[in-house]
């Protein structure tokens, strides 16, 4: 089994393609669903949000799907609705801890945590992290990191976010984190989806455009695809992630937050995923692509949807059906995990200003400390990740120690 993902993993290569040479899978034309329906377990959300969506104007069900740019409260927000008491969500990083503010935990990273081998350990740090993130009043975690990237390549710069460049490791760890995030209340974002292994050229902002017109591309063939990068993916939609993070790659040619083949098709499709995709940071490219190919809420929001997305369907470009069916999946989790009652306000300091400054700034924020005992798995963590590569015994060294 180990051997057949080596060698599926080898199959995979990247070639970064020059503008002139288009792009091999085409940008989307139509839009080919499928719609969201609730699945098994969230019917109930689903009967919630539909309700809800069918009283929105079109402006409406836009601002929700809409972040409101990078200099809102958190790292992201989405537009609010209040006369029909929908908030602006909160979205805020990161996979080992909520950054940057203050009165957090600092946890280890997912690789550490996947080196105990340890089931009960990896769930405990992802509850830890969720009573973390819902007292700092966050809707929505950017974490976990759910093979996105695996870790095909050790010069990876963000392997460490991830849990193992084995997939059946990974995908034991992205099982357990969600439920341990949204056993807490709180949204878990499975990222980075898909085949996210290097950050070439990765945004439209970074670097720019005119030097660099397109990222890199992840080409990989179905078989690969299924066996090695998309295992993680399934557990997390089988622990009922309410979110998923559409990568700044390219995969076969087509952007990743705009790719209809694994966007549509698989994640919506074969997975039967009911929540919402969401672009990474300045990953959207194109409106049309983007609302066609299977995102559902683009960040931070600055340039992309909002007005430009009420047009695309006044003038039918986007199907009516379509926004809809956005609206339905980010407000399905929303309702799933109960936070339209009792959730708590923003309680945090983002902005890198010292907290006496923050609170006066912003009245009514107590900057809550939400550590409470969580020291007690990190060190449990860090204990059992601990890892001997090579025990070198010469010289009266190595291991066992000796007492004297």
């Amino acid at each position: 089994m180990r051997g057949s993902f080596l060698s599926a993993s080898l199959s995979l290569y990247f070639t970064l393609t020059a503008a002139s040479q288009g792009e091999r899978r085409q940008n989307n034309q139509t839009w080919s669903g499928p719609l969201a329906d609730g699945g098994n377990a969230w019917k109930d959300a689903f009967a919630k949000a539909k309700q809800v969506v069918s009283q929105m104007t079109l402006e409406e069900k836009v601002n929700i799907t809409t972040g409101v740019g990078s200099s809102s409260t958190c790292a992201g927000n989405t537009g609010s609705v209040p006369r029909l008491n929908i908030p602006a969500l909160c979205l805020q990083d990161g996979p080992a801890g909520v950054r940057p503010v203050d009165f957090a935990s600092q946890f280890p990273a997912q690789v550490s945590v996947a080196a105990t081998w340890d089931r009960e350990l990896i769930y405990e740090r992802a509850a830890a992290l969720g009573a973390e993130f819902r007292g700092k009043g966050i809707h929505v975690a950017l974490a976990p990191v759910t093979g996105g990237p695996l870790g095909r390549s050790p010069l990876g710069g963000r392997n460490w976010e991830g849990f193992s460049a084995d997939p059946y490791l990974s995908s034991i760890g992205s099982y357990l984190s969600v439920k341990g995030f949204q056993d807490k209340g709180v949204v878990a974002t499975s990222k980075h989806y898909a085949v996210y292994e290097q950050e070439t050229n990765r945004n439209p902002k970074s670097p720019s455009k005119a030097v660099h017109p397109l990222p890199i591309s992840s080409d990989v063939d179905d078989a690969t695809f299924h066996e090695t990068y998309l295992p993680s993916f399934v557990e997390a939609v089988r622990a009922g992630t309410g979110a998923i993070m559409c990568c700044y790659n390219r995969i076969n040619g087509s952007h990743g937050c705009e790719d209809d083949v694994t966007l549509n098709q698989i994640l919506k499709g074969e997975l039967d995923y009911q929540g919402y995709v969401m672009s990474d940071w300045y990953a959207h490219w194109t409106n049309e692509g983007a609302a066609l190919g299977g995102m559902d809420m683009t960040m931070p929001g600055t340039g992309f949807w909002g007005a430009d997305l009420v047009a695309l369907v006044n003038n039918g470009t986007v199907p009516a059906a379509r926004l809809d069916d956005m609206a339905h999946r980010i407000l399905m989790p929303y309702y799933a995990l109960g936070q339209d009652k009792g959730f708590p306000s923003v309680q945090y300091n983002t902005s890198g200003i010292s907290a006496e400054s923050y609170l006066t700034l912003n009245p009514g924020n107590t900057n809550v400390n939400v550590q409470a005992d969580h020291y007690k798995v990190i060190r449990k963590i860090g204990e059992d990740s601990a890892t001997l590569l090579k025990n070198v015994r010469t010289n009266g060294g190595g291991l066992p120690l000796k007492k004297s």
